[in-house]
């Protein structure tokens, strides 16, 4: 019966002994003989290491949402320093809409639509050809009556009936314009939108330099300096090619860069001519006017 603790100890006395021997041949003294300056700087030092570690994770994981409620707290202080721009724009807006009269919804229709588009177009001078109701649309405050218009004139009638539509009761804007160039004048074709909840803006006061202003004045002068031009023939040789154009001063024969009256010549191609003037550029081709 007490062979077996004497055995037990022999066996812990040997182990201790192989551990101290391990320890002591790598140059660390076995734990037990540690002193206690020794463990406390390895106590020290493993707590630095935790520290550190722990500190890293809350940084990168963000365990306390400290970098939300920031993001959070910048954002309400924004919102808080739009807030305070309107409010200081209040009596501002409070003075602007009572100097603004109250305005009942227009209350119209399609005929009266054809009616004061007509009589605008008649007030501008315009020859209307086609005048009359499209598709309605849009919802609420955006619901709007279409009205197709077609017509042809100056520029200057056509600012004038722009001008004439901003001064209507209701907002009538167009939706689709297009302007085509023919002979002197224009052809008009619009899309005009009427949205009766919607009070009509004036236009902006134009200078007296821009009233007057046609910008599509300078093409058609343009137009004027080669009508009656026509492409008669090309003579090409091995050194140059030479254009022999048709022109109401008889027939003329131009390099390419070779100016006659007020156009000149830029181009002279296998089947056409390119001619420019004041600031515009037309084509010649065979057998036709410039175009």
């Amino acid at each position: 019966m007490s062979t077996m603790p004497a055995h037990a100890g022999q066996e812990r006395a040997l182990v201790a002994a192989q551990s101290g021997a391990h320890n002591a041949s790598r140059g660390w003294p076995p734990l037990h003989a540690w002193s206690l300056r020794h463990r406390l700087a390895v106590d020290l030092t493993i707590a630095v290491l935790v520290l550190a570690t722990v500190s890293g994770a809350c940084v990168v994981g963000d365990p306390l949402g400290v970098h939300a409620a920031r993001e959070a707290l910048e954002a309400a202080q924004k919102r808080n320093a739009d807030a305070r721009k309107v409010l200081a724009r209040l009596p501002a807006l409070r003075d602007a809409a009572a100097r603004t009269s109250w305005r009942a919804p227009h209350a119209g229709n399609s005929a009266d639509d054809i009616r004061r588009i007509s009589q605008l177009a008649a007030q501008s001078d315009l020859v209307v050809q086609v005048l009359e109701p499209g598709v309605a649309g849009g919802a609420q405050t955006e619901a709007f009556r279409s009205v197709k218009l077609v017509a042809q004139g100056t520029f200057a009638q056509l600012r004038r009936l722009l001008e004439g539509l901003a001064r209507e009761p209701a907002l009538t804007v167009p939706s689709e314009l297009a302007i085509r160039r023919i002979g002197t004048g224009l052809s008009v074709s619009a899309t005009l939108h009427v949205y009766d909840a919607l009070a009509a803006v004036p236009l902006a006061a134009a200078s007296a330099a821009a009233a007057v202003r046609d910008p599509f004045a300078q093409a058609a002068a343009a137009g004027r300096a080669v009508d009656g031009w026509r492409l008669a023939g090309i003579l090409r040789d091995r050194q140059r090619i030479l254009a022999l154009l048709e022109t109401p001063d008889g027939v003329m024969t131009a390099q390419a860069g070779e100016a006659i009256g007020d156009a000149r010549v830029l181009e002279i191609g296998p089947a056409r001519v390119v001619v420019a003037a004041r600031g515009t550029m037309r084509a010649l081709g065979w057998a036709e006017p410039a175009k």
